[in-house]
């Protein structure tokens, strides 16, 4: 993990996006927070908690490759 902080929420969304894209494991890691309280629940998945349970959910999904591809449509910002 980077302990990387993001300017803006814009940021942080840009970079998880271009991460799943990639299938960058410590990219994706480096959005989330550095602790035990997070939490991650995919479409139709069960809830992940802490560190470990979420890099380990996103390692499995990588495992395959870079393939995906987000586009976002209607962007919605809330401040």
């Amino acid at each position: 993990m980077s302990g990387r902080i993001f300017p803006s929420a814009q940021d942080a969304e840009n970079a998880f996006y271009e991460a799943l894209e990639r299938c960058d494991l410590d990219g994706m890691m480096a959005v989330w927070a550095e602790d035990e309280d997070i939490v991650c629940v995919h479409p139709a998945g069960q809830r992940l908690a802490g560190q470990a349970q979420v890099r380990e959910v996103w390692r499995k999904m990588f495992a395959g490759g870079p393939g995906m591809k987000v586009r976002i449509t209607q962007q919605v910002v809330i401040s």
